[in-house]
């Protein structure tokens, strides 16, 4: 951007300049006529012309005007002794076979001649030279020049400050984004390698001697169990991504969240028998007789609200999540608490962070849970929240929009 302005600013002083160049030649023409005219016909001596430039000269860029006849014979000339064009026979033969032509001359001066034909006459003419130097061009080409490295500057230095500042705008993200993806791939590789590692171990001691049918089932039992790790976790990773689609890539549908709490926790009881699931509703929630209405999507939501309940069943000594729903005024209101260790302050400001597992007992999980399910509120636009405290139980309260 700075390479294009400095090239349109230059543009600019070039056009400028050469507009400057040809209206002081047409002032120059115009002056050497005015002088012709005045001399040829004997309107003005060339002696008080000559004493009017001399004065003139003094005070303002006075053009020097000669007049001479096509065989080089000089008529009259404002001041032969300094002669800034030194007219030569071969320059004048030159003007009258192009009738006009610019004059290379001093530097800093411009000059023109042409061949000038009084009116009336059709036949020979005389040759003008007119010089002066064009004070006030050069001082307005000048003071352009400087607006223009001003100008310059200033843009490319607010550039180069807007440029950095956009550029860490847009940067950040992407570090941000890479950064994540380094930690992502690390904690996968990890979460697999254990498992792995540990069914490679286990078979490895299987196959090293002979054992007895029993100590196969044991190897086998384990293996089995580091194999449903891994399922565990592909399967929590496969429907991370699917939340990372956005609003516009899943479908919506108008849903029940009372039904959707009974399909979770009936699926959850399922899997593990030894859970307790309580579901309750607002008492003023029953007497208005209201509507449990939300929008999303029924599989990203099943996942999210068992992940929760599953959290509370899983940390608690009892093995046990209550569940309350409630309606506000916008939004339908779920509460899900244990009665289990509870949270330290850090891992209540981790928990929804990515593989993230805290440093209580039993903590079992990959940290995957918390940070899908958390993704899944607020993709439907719905916030959740954490409350705990040491040795008194976790709540979460999750908001979503009604429909």
């Amino acid at each position: 951007m700075s390479a294009v302005m400095v090239v349109a600013l230059i543009i600019i002083y070039i056009m400028s300049d050469g507009a400057r160049h040809s209206t002081f030649r047409d002032t120059l023409r115009s002056e050497a006529i005015t002088k012709a005219n005045l001399f040829l016909e004997n309107r003005v001596d060339a002696e008080t012309m000559q004493h009017i430039y001399l004065n003139n000269t003094q005070f303002i860029n006075e053009v020097e005007v000669a007049v001479y006849t096509p065989d080089f014979k000089m008529l009259y000339h404002d001041a032969a002794e300094h002669d800034i064009v030194k007219e030569t026979p071969e320059m004048i033969r030159e003007i009258c076979e192009k009738g006009e032509m610019e004059i290379l001359v001093a530097k800093d001066y411009q000059a023109v001649g042409i061949l000038y034909s009084p009116s009336g006459e059709t036949e020979g003419g005389f040759i003008i030279t007119a010089a002066a130097h064009d004070g006030n061009g050069e001082a307005n080409m000048a003071s352009l020049r400087w607006t223009i490295v001003i100008v310059i500057v200033i843009v490319i230095v607010f550039m180069l400050a807007v440029g950095y500042y956009l550029a860490n705008i847009t940067i950040r993200p992407i570090e941000h984004a890479l950064s994540s993806q380094k930690m992502f791939v690390s904690n996968v590789s990890h979460e697999l390698r254990t498992p792995l590692a540990a069914i490679t171990a286990e078979l490895d001691l299987a196959l090293s001697r002979k054992r007895t049918p029993e100590q196969y089932q044991q190897s086998l039992t384990r293996s089995l169990d580091d194999a449903h790790r891994m399922t565990h976790l592909i399967n929590g990773l496969l429907n991370l991504a699917k939340a990372d689609y956005g609003a516009h890539g899943i479908a919506m549908e108008p849903l029940r969240i009372d039904e959707l709490l009974l399909d979770a926790r009936e699926q959850l009881l399922h899997a593990h028998p030894d859970y307790t699931i309580n579901i309750s509703f607002d008492e003023k929630a029953i007497e208005a007789d209201a509507d449990f209405s939300i929008n999303g999507n029924e599989y990203l939501m099943n996942i999210a609200l068992k992940n929760l309940m599953e959290n509370n069943c899983k940390y608690s000594a009892n093995h046990t999540s209550n569940v309350l729903i409630a309606i506000q005024t916008d939004s339908i209101c779920i509460t899900l608490s244990d009665t289990g260790e509870g949270m330290t302050d850090e891992e209540q400001r981790n928990i929804f962070q990515l593989f993230y597992r805290g440093n209580t007992t039993a903590q079992k999980g990959h940290g995957i849970g918390m940070a899908l399910a958390h993704k899944i509120i607020i993709l439907h636009k719905g916030k959740i929240e954490v409350k705990s405290k040491s040795g008194h139980g976790t709540t979460f309260c999750v908001k979503i929009p009604n429909e």
